[in-house]
């Protein structure tokens, strides 16, 4: 889907949306907050979800965090940009803010 479908998808469900970039290789300890949905675009990311495997996430591909879980993430050598959609009712965070 492109980007902009995938937006649509989101608003449809209620969400909120922002366009997202990590740089290389910078990682998430386990953390939890409210339920995220993202979307890759472009470069990669490791996740790992409950402390269950380790997951690569690549362009097309999307990872539905719920609310509470616990999870991680490694982003890849070449970056990482993802659509980052969200409740309407809950405001965008740094990562910094939710450990």
């Amino acid at each position: 889907m492109a980007p902009l479908e995938i937006e649509e998808k989101y608003k449809k469900m209620g969400l909120k949306t922002m366009l997202a970039k990590d740089e290389p290789g910078k990682t998430y300890a386990p953390h939890s907050h409210h339920a995220t949905w993202l979307y890759s675009l472009s470069g990669s990311v490791k996740v790992r979800l409950d402390g269950k495997d380790w997951k690569e996430i690549k362009p097309g591909e999307e990872v539905v965090i719920k609310d509470g879980q616990l999870h991680e993430a490694i982003v890849g050598s070449d970056g990482w940009q993802y659509i980052f959609a969200y409740p309407k009712d809950t405001e965008p965070f740094s990562y910094e803010d939710r450990v």
